[in-house]
């Protein structure tokens, strides 16, 4: 295994799940560059997820959406984001954790294609450009992608959004994870490296366990076990939850733990066979209303949901 390309993290996981032969065989698609055949996907997005890490070391995972282009690939190994063409919550963790932790994840992924690409690296934020330096870029697969089609507004307005925030979920917000079929998760390895990826399923696929921990399911994928990996090196986790009717967001940050041997029929048919879960223990929240000006349309679920 390339220490270089994997962490002892997710080698770790890889061995124990007796998966490290294929994560071995995929190594070479994580690259230092942006793929030529990549760049005018990138360019052509209105959204893309972050992850991001404050001063406290609480982990926040975000959506950034705005004017298609304001995402730009100016060298093979750079991506600008260009701050002026960012319509969404201007007040959102992601910009102040920047100037704190210089690690970014960053997800392109578009729901009505089901396509998805990793960016990791350190950015400088010069107002009004983050630049990010790539360190791992690569694709995911397109399993558990629910479909949705954006509908962009005609013209692209700042919006004016409301934050709270607390320690406790509320019941409102635990009914919305359970019918949620999309989260999004930012993690970090030990030497700071953020990552941020997308898990779905179809509704309750997200388990409440009490008012402040859920029940992960881990499907079968590509076997690298990024979010894993770092997991089993740091346990701070960020999750975010999109109402894509409503257009908002709720943010959680917390722990995480990793459960390899849940064996019920139950609990193997919920992921679809791997018995691999993890659990999410929340200790702050927020969540924001009119976080974004656009809409999306449901489509359908993923095929390969159990």
């Amino acid at each position: 295994m390339t220490a270089a390309v994997f962490h002892s993290g997710e080698q770790q996981v890889q061995r124990q799940t007796g998966e490290a032969h294929i994560a071995d065989s995929l190594k070479d698609l994580i690259s230092p560059e942006v793929h030529r055949g990549a760049i005018n996907f990138i360019e052509n997005q209105p959204m893309v997820i972050v992850g991001s890490r404050n001063a406290a070391g609480e982990l926040w995972a975000s959506l950034l959406t705005g004017h298609p282009g304001f995402t730009e690939v100016t060298e093979s190994d750079t991506i600008l984001f260009d701050t002026r063409l960012i319509t969404s919550n201007e007040t959102d963790v992601f910009f102040s954790n920047i100037s704190q932790h210089s690690q970014i994840g960053c997800l392109f992924i578009e729901f009505s294609s089901r396509k998805r690409l990793r960016a990791n690296g350190i950015c400088k934020f010069n107002d009004p450009l983050i630049e990010i330096s790539i360190q791992q870029f690569y694709p995911n697969c397109p399993k558990y992608i629910q479909r949705r089609v954006m509908s962009l507004p005609e013209y692209f307005t700042k919006v004016k959004s409301v934050v709270t925030e607390g320690t406790g979920i509320t019941a409102a917000a635990l009914d919305w994870i359970k019918d949620a079929d999309t989260l999004f998760v930012a993690s970090t390895a030990a030497d700071g490296s953020m990552d941020a990826s997308h898990r779905g399923g179809n509704k309750g696929f997200v388990q409440i366990i009490d008012n402040n921990v859920l029940k992960i399911p881990d499907y079968p994928g590509n076997s690298m076990f990024n979010t894993f990996g770092n997991i089993a090196q740091d346990p701070n986790v960020g999750l975010l939850f999109i109402d894509f009717e409503q257009r908002r967001t709720l943010q959680l940050t917390g722990t995480a733990s990793l459960m390899f041997d849940q064996k019920t029929e139950d609990d193997l048919f919920r992921t679809k066979g791997t018995g691999r879960y993890w659990l999410f223990e929340t200790s702050r929240w927020l969540h924001t209303i009119d976080h974004h000006d656009v809409q999306w349309q449901f489509l359908g679920y993923s095929p390969y949901n159990p």
